[in-house]
């Protein structure tokens, strides 16, 4: 069996951007600890986790108009976390708890050491309620609390461009979106059946909605400091967005796109949704501006023995999608979009060292809690885990080996992709200033 487990994450590693979702199966099997496999043990583990199901943003059902019949309300105020999400953020807690524990990173018993577990979070309700309720659920009982600044500021390390942390030029972004890939007109083109399935669950009887043929700008903000999207991709990914928290916050299946939000519809919208992050937050020009402070801290606490085993950075979707690209990984989970990061779900970077050579490498997964799962708060343990997809670094192709990518080579990659934010002639070694900022 463990031969076979090794011989599944060797296939894929390999295979991966072909067949993501295939790589499901043995990492679930490997959730379970298994005390024959002579394998590396972790050591410390940092993971960007997004907050829980919250209700819509203010305005984030731009194409609420073209629909045939009112919207379904929340009962929780815009934004905010739901009592749903808060529990679904408990059990997402109490798994990694006890996966931890089974890994030798957290004690099976009593508190961790202080300083060895950290949460730090973001200043938006629904980010500092989650980080308040995964610190309790990693050390119960404990008084581990999620540090952040006063809510409602711009924390530079969660928000650097807003903060004024890094450099930004709205004229520079917007080339450089339509340069990587196309912008939105390209994006939209390459996306028609997930416009038609956000069209078949609204109706469009009342007000046509044929968002395939809508345009499609995006030009940079008179300030210089944003720019200004408009057609199909506004008007539905916030939309698409929308459709599956109504899913997972336990809605009536009549009242989640009144009806007609079939489960392939719902992952079609979810892609929806992810086409927003190829514009603000993959691009390589965004990536390094969004995400640079965070990949920053990445690099100063991964194989520090200074640094907290266990590290959680609490934030939103966009968070996940700048690191995504800088680290250059794709995920897939079933029944969701791709490159859509799910509620509650989080992007983990783990550091494991070979018991017999002593030589560490990192490892990269996405792991969240299934649609199911957040819909029908499914207690989840080592048996019954949340998904999880081993992803494959492009940083790290050359230097790859079954185990992960070597720490040394996970760092040189790493400051490698976030290096233009440091201009052109910076030294491959520089801390980039916004790295600097906190």
């Amino acid at each position: 069996m463990t031969m076979v487990r090794a011989m599944a994450r060797r296939s894929c590693r390999a295979g991966l951007r072909r067949l993501p979702a295939l790589c499901l199966v043995p990492m679930l099997a490997a959730g379970v600890p298994s005390p024959a496999a002579a394998a590396p043990r972790l050591e410390q583990v940092v993971l960007v986790v997004r907050h829980g199901v919250r209700a819509p943003l203010p305005g984030e059902v731009a194409a609420a108009a073209y629909a045939d019949a009112p919207w379904p309300q929340w009962d929780t105020p815009p934004s905010q976390l739901t009592a749903h999400g808060r529990e679904a953020v408990r059990l997402s807690g109490d798994w990694l708890r006890r996966w931890l524990s089974g890994q030798g990173v957290l004690p099976v018993q009593g508190c961790p050491a202080p300083g060895s577990v950290a949460v730090r979070a973001n200043t938006d309700q629904r980010t500092i309620d989650s980080g308040l309720i995964l610190a309790q659920a990693l050390a119960p009982g404990c008084g581990l609390v999620a540090e952040h600044r006063p809510e409602g500021t711009h924390d530079p390390l969660f928000r650097p461009v807003e903060a004024g942390a890094v450099d930004f030029d709205a004229r520079a972004a917007v080339a450089s979106i339509l340069r990587e890939n196309g912008g939105p007109a390209a994006l939209v083109a390459a996306h028609r059946p997930e416009l038609e399935a956000m069209r078949e669950i609204l109706g469009c009887t009342r007000t046509p909605c044929d968002f395939a043929a809508m345009p499609s700008s995006l030009v940079p903000g008179e300030d210089g400091r944003g720019f200004a999207l408009k057609g199909p991709v506004d008007l539905t990914s916030g939309t698409g967005e929308v459709l599956l928290l109504q899913y997972a916050q336990g809605m009536p299946l009549d009242q989640v796109g009144w009806g007609r939000a079939t489960s392939e519809r719902l992952e079609q919208v979810s892609r929806l949704h992810a086409l927003l992050f190829d514009i603000y937050a993959r691009p390589r020009y965004m990536a390094v501006r969004s995400g640079g402070p965070l990949a920053g801290e990445l690099l100063r606490r991964l194989g520090d023995a200074g640094s907290p085993r266990v590290s959680l950075f609490v934030g939103s979707d966009n968070h996940i999608a700048a690191l995504s690209s800088l680290l250059g990984v794709h995920f897939h989970l079933p029944g969701y979009g791709a490159d859509d990061p799910p509620p509650g779900g989080a992007l983990m970077v783990g550091l494991w060292r070979d018991p017999a050579s002593g030589e560490r490498s990192v490892r990269v997964e996405y792991l969240a809690q299934s649609l199911q799962q957040l819909r029908t708060l499914q207690p989840l343990d080592l048996e019954h885990p949340p998904l999880r997809q081993a992803l494959s670094p492009s940083i790290c192709t050359d230097a790859a080996t079954p185990d992960g990518c070597p720490l040394d080579a996970f760092v040189r990659g790493l400051r490698a992709s976030a290096r233009p934010s440091c201009g052109k002639d910076a030294p491959a070694d520089a801390d980039c200033p916004q790295w600097r900022r906190d």
